[in-house]
């Protein structure tokens, strides 16, 4: 039987907390700082593996989502319209069962059109690019602050959900 990915963490998790980070010499504080890291990062990571598929998933969609969105009525200079029409042709490429990798890809698309809409959009529409941009990067912030809540480094994680309550619901 091979173990799950799981089993093989939680083996390591116990490996190192039991066994090797405790024979660190006491006088090694960088080693023994680092060494905390690394076991909050392995449990985080414990944490977030049943969730990660799901996580990566409604980022992708919500990002194709408000691509969709602000390529509509592209009107402007050629900087402007040529990363509309790039983020159209993201829009329908395939990186494969990827859902990281696709939003990889799409947030740079509207990236590459937030800066080209700077240059050479028409005003209306540069506007309306502005708004659903806005509104895509205040969910995205929402789920990266969930996804790394456990870190301890947000100002205010009691007013953001859980990964399990934000994975389950459709935040798209």
């Amino acid at each position: 039987m091979t173990p799950s990915i799981e089993v093989r963490l939680t083996s390591v998790l116990h490996g190192l907390r039991d066994v090797v980070f405790p024979a660190i010499n006491p006088d090694e504080a960088l080693a023994i700082e680092q060494s905390g890291l690394i076991l909050a990062q392995l449990t985080m990571l414990m944490e977030q593996l049943p969730y990660a598929e799901r996580y990566h998933r409604l980022c992708s969609e919500d990002a194709r989502s408000a691509a969709d969105a602000i390529v509509q009525g592209a009107s402007g200079g050629p900087s402007s319209v040529s990363a509309a029409e790039a983020l159209t042709a993201m829009l329908t490429d395939s990186v494969g069962d990827d859902a990281h990798a696709d939003y990889l890809v799409i947030a740079g698309g509207i990236a590459a059109l937030t800066n080209a809409i700077a240059e050479d959009a028409d005003a209306g529409w540069r506007v309306r690019v502005n708004s659903e941009v806005l509104a895509f990067s205040i969910r995205q912030n929402t789920r990266e602050r969930v996804w790394f809540k456990d870190a301890g480094f947000d100002p205010n994680p009691s007013e953001l959900p859980d990964l399990a309550s934000l994975c389950a619901a459709d935040q798209t």
